[in-house]
């Protein structure tokens, strides 16, 4: 066993979560405000690192900063890159926006990605937050075998606890417009496929979620980027427009690292779980909001029997409230 999975054997012990962290991937926006930069139309939304003025906090210039920091930021949708955001407005800031996105990541080496990109953010003079801002999770999934059995489980289960992931998430992202709860016709969605293997990309389920009730602008095309529908919590518009299960509801986070982390092994967990993957998992009485909410789902959807005691006094007691110190 080399070094680094070494160290994911031990911080599986650790940290319950991790326990079932696949290799699927996954990948993150980070939206905030207060960076210093211009843009070219040529650029596609990208910001250049040459072109972004603000300065790190010890007063390094921002390309030395990137040459010193542990994540790879670049100039293109490849690499973790940043990009300007028009939606993100925040304390008297008169110019838009931005956020940091990743490329594509998996596994336990795409969280230490993540870890390192948000002390790479925080390091940046005069970066901050408000309700404005969000922290978007992509995950990967394959639509020859994420079909529309697996769309419904998912859509079961995040509606049937929807309202206490809002009361859980920092900040009232319920009410905000890019983030908005369910509006599709829940019970037509779960109930108009019946085919097990039916293909979600020629299906009435997606017609449901393309509806003028979900706030699809027929103008916009299904396949546009920026369609209305994706503006949900859940947004499923990604599946059929980049194979991909986006999480809109998280605020943005810039000193809560932890969070941020918890978030993306939860959801991805769900994404899991829809896919008929629901592994033993340990009960553990300090247990964090996103565990005792796994608990929750295990023990209301019957699968309460996979909730097992942990069988030595060593793991009767683990700190997983942490996972990067």
């Amino acid at each position: 066993m080399n070094e680094f999975d070494s160290l994911v054997s031990k911080l599986k012990k650790k940290y319950p979560m991790l326990q079932n962290f696949t290799d699927r991937t996954f990948g993150v926006e980070i939206e905030f405000f207060g960076l210093k930069y211009v843009t070219m139309p040529i650029n596609n939304g990208i910001i250049k690192p040459y072109n972004i003025s603000s300065r790190a906090k010890d007063g390094r210039h921002i390309v030395d900063l990137i040459n010193d920091c542990e994540v790879s930021i670049g100039d293109d949708r490849d690499s973790w890159h940043f990009e300007k955001d028009s939606s993100v407005r925040g304390k008297g800031h008169t110019k838009c926006g931005a956020e940091l996105i990743s490329p594509i990541l998996s596994g336990m080496e795409g969280l230490v990605e993540v870890f390192n990109a948000f002390q790479f953010l925080k390091s940046i003079e005069g970066i901050d937050i408000d309700a404005s801002c969000g922290m978007h999770v992509h995950h990967g999934v394959d639509p020859k075998i994420y079909k529309c059995k697996e769309l419904q489980q998912l859509v079961r289960i995040v509606h049937q606890y929807e309202d206490q992931f809002y009361l859980l998430i920092p900040g009232d992202r319920k009410s905000a417009n890019t983030c908005r709860p369910m509006e599709i016709d829940v019970i037509a969605f779960l109930n108009v496929c019946e085919g097990a293997d039916d293909d979600a990309h020629n299906c009435q389920i997606k017609n449901i979620w393309y509806s003028l009730q979900n706030r699809f602008e027929a103008n916009g095309g299904t396949n546009a980027r920026y369609d209305k529908t994706r503006y949900h919590g859940l947004n499923l518009h990604s599946y059929w427009y980049r194979s991909t299960i986006e999480f809109r509801y998280h605020s943005a986070l810039l000193n809560m690292v932890d969070e941020a982390i918890q978030w993306i092994i939860f959801t991805q967990f769900l994404i899991e779980m829809s896919n008929n993957f629901i592994p033993d998992i340990y009960y553990y009485p300090e247990a964090n909001k996103w565990l005792t909410t796994i608990y929750k789902i295990y023990m209301e959807n019957g699968y309460g029997d996979r909730i097992k005691q942990p069988t030595t006094i060593a793991d009767q007691s683990v700190n997983h409230i942490k996972l990067f110190n």
